[in-house]
C-alpha cells in the first residue's frame, strides 16, 4: 500500500469499476480532501442513466508515471447540484503495480489536430498507435524532417470534446508506402519536454483503451 494521499491534479481523468458486475467506466476527478472524501464526474449509461447508486462498492483506477495504482471505495452521496456528480468515501489505502512504458495502443480516433510549431498551421493526420515514449503518425504529407519538432493537439477522454491536450515531439523516423496513385507518409515520432499532466493523460489513455 501507498501513502493515502491521491497526489491527483483535479481534472484528470479514473476508471471506475463496478465491484458487483465489472462494468468500467472513465469518470473526471473533481475533488478531494485526504480522509474525508472523494468526488466524480457521474459515470452515465447509454441511456444517460445513471451507472451507480448509494452504497455501490467500486474500484478506482489511474496511472501516474510507470505505476498503476488502484483502491477501492463506495459510493457515499450523489448529488444533482449544481450539476450531478458522485462522493466516494476515502481509500484507506492505494495499491500500486509497475506498467511497461513501452506499451503501443492503436488508436480508434481518425483524426487528430496537428500543430506545427513553425507557423502554428494545423494539418488532419491519422494517429495509428501511441506509447508513453511516442506515436506513429499517418499523413499524405511529410509533416517534417527527421530532428524537425512539432506539437499533437489530442483530444482528450473528457465527454467535452472540444479540450485537448498538447503533446511535444521530435521526429525519429520516417517511411513511405504507396497508396495506389498516392502515397501516404509514416512518421515515428518521440514525445518530449512533456510534463506531469501530459504524461499522466496518456498513461491513462493507454489503459483505458487496453480495458475496453
Amino acid at each position: 500500500m501507498t501513502n493515502r494521499d491521491l497526489n491527483l491534479m483535479v481534472g484528470v481523468g479514473l476508471q471506475l469499476e463496478k465491484n458487483d458486475s465489472g462494468a468500467r467506466y472513465f469518470v473526471e476527478l473533481l475533488g478531494y480532501r485526504v480522509g474525508e472524501g472523494v468526488i466524480i464526474s457521474a459515470p452515465l449509461e447509454h441511456d444517460n442513466r445513471l451507472s451507480l447508486a448509494h452504497g455501490d462498492e467500486v474500484t478506482v483506477r489511474y496511472l501516474g508515471g510507470v505505476s498503476q495504482y488502484a483502491f477501492r471505495t463506495k459510493v457515499t452521496h450523489i448529488s444533482t447540484a449544481p450539476y450531478l456528480h458522485v462522493h466516494l468515501e476515502y481509500p484507506g489505502g492505494i495499491e500500486a503495480t509497475m506498467t511497461r512504458r513501452a506499451v503501443r495502443m492503436p488508436v480508434k480516433e481518425s483524426v487528430i489536430r496537428l500543430a506545427m510549431d513553425d507557423d502554428g498551421h494545423k494539418l488532419p493526420v491519422e494517429m495509428k498507435n501511441i506509447s508513453m515514449g511516442g506515436a506513429n503518425l499517418i499523413a499524405p504529407v511529410k509533416l517534417g524532417e527527421l530532428g524537425e519538432r512539432f506539437s499533437i493537439d489530442m483530444p482528450t477522454l473528457s465527454p467535452d470534446k472540444k479540450k485537448a491536450i498538447t503533446l511535444p515531439c521530435v521526429v525519429r523516423h520516417i517511411s513511405t508506402q504507396r497508396q495506389g496513385e498516392a502515397s501516404i507518409f509514416h512518421h515515428g515520432v518521440e514525445f518530449i519536454d512533456v510534463d506531469s499532466l501530459a504524461r499522466d493523460f496518456i498513461g491513462r489513455y493507454i489503459e483505458y483503451r487496453s480495458a475496453g
